[in-house]
């Protein structure tokens, strides 16, 4: 409604006190009706992949507290929105990655968005996991820490919602080279598939056993969002590794090796700093746990700087200008 109303105040400005402008402005209908049916063919696939997870999403949320309750439904919520601040991180650079790509695909250079491929979206996947992994690891602390005691059985929720904004971030940065060419139907067409797919897994993780389910509540929603999220996300890395002449199962294998040695980091300095007994504060604890676990992936990134999608170049270019 706000931009409604100053696209509104700007045409009249324009058409009251620069008329000349506004004439040069006209369009023909020929090129109008152009415009509208580009528009539409562009945006409606989009327009109906929304609509339908829209739909998902509340039919999840329903069937969690049909069967779960309002208790479960708030440690999934909690857990959510954990995981929501891990993407925070990552999601600003989607409209600039997207731009590029567009820019490229307008100039038919597929190399150079393969390049952009390349060198972005493996960095800002290894940027997610590096927030989401730690979270994981600290998640009852996490659960104490923002939730209170009321909280502590959200753990488990949050610890697997943690993982989720890792693949948010490959899909949202992977997605950007379906818009950028315009492959808008393919785009919809996997995402609905999976949200399909996705409809009988939360009835079976999050019934009743009596009902032929799982009874896992919040966890259950939790495994469903990211287990789909992981197989969207990677279907949609198989049709643009084919688009952009890629290695599809170098970035499967770069995912899963970089998410386990965060974690394995993570945990491990989690069992030291706990060893150690550094402090009976919880949040004390946490941050010299984040702490020590940001040397540690730094020492780890310099020393394998693939994990992060980088180069010994990269490396050495930043520690000269760290240097200056």
């Amino acid at each position: 409604m706000l931009f409604l109303f100053l696209g509104i105040t700007f045409v009249w400005i324009i058409k009251k006190y620069n008329p000349e402008a506004w004439k040069s402005w006209k369009i023909p209908r020929t090129q109008i009706r152009t415009y509208i049916e580009e528009f539409y063919e562009y945006s409606h696939p989009l327009f109906t992949y929304a609509l339908i997870g829209l739909v998902v999403g509340i039919f999840d949320r329903w069937i969690l507290q049909y069967f779960s309750g309002s208790i479960e439904q708030g440690f999934y919520g909690l857990a959510y929105q954990i995981g929501a601040v891990c993407f925070l991180f990552t999601s600003a650079m989607t409209p600039l990655i997207t731009r590029e790509f567009a820019i490229a695909y307008a100039n038919r250079d597929i190399q150079q968005m393969a390049h952009l491929f390349r060198r972005y979206i493996p960095m800002l996947y290894g940027t997610a996991a590096f927030f989401s992994c730690f979270i994981a690891v600290h998640a009852e602390k996490v659960a104490l820490i923002f939730g209170g005691t009321k909280f502590h059985d959200a753990s488990i929720p949050i610890t697997i919602m943690a993982f989720y904004p890792i693949h948010q971030t490959y899909g949202q940065l992977s997605g950007s080279v379906f818009y950028a060419t315009g492959q808008t139907r393919l785009y919809r067409n996997i995402g609905i598939s999976i949200m399909i797919l996705g409809l009988p897994v939360t009835y079976l993780l999050i019934a009743p056993h009596q009902n032929m389910g799982l009874n896992l509540g919040s966890t259950g929603l939790a495994i469903k969002m990211v287990a789909l999220q992981f197989l969207g996300v990677n279907v949609q890395l198989y049709f643009n590794a084919k688009l952009l002449n890629l290695a599809f199962r170098k970035y499967l294998a770069h995912q899963l090796l970089c998410v386990c040695t965060l974690s394995l980091v993570a945990f491990v300095i989690s069992k030291a700093v706990n060893y150690i007994e550094v402090s009976s504060n919880i949040v004390v604890n946490f941050l010299v746990n984040g702490i020590i676990y940001s040397c540690a992936v730094g020492i780890f990134t310099y020393f394998i700087p693939e994990l992060f999608g980088l180069r010994k170049i990269d490396i050495k270019n930043i520690m000269g200008k760290l240097r200056k």
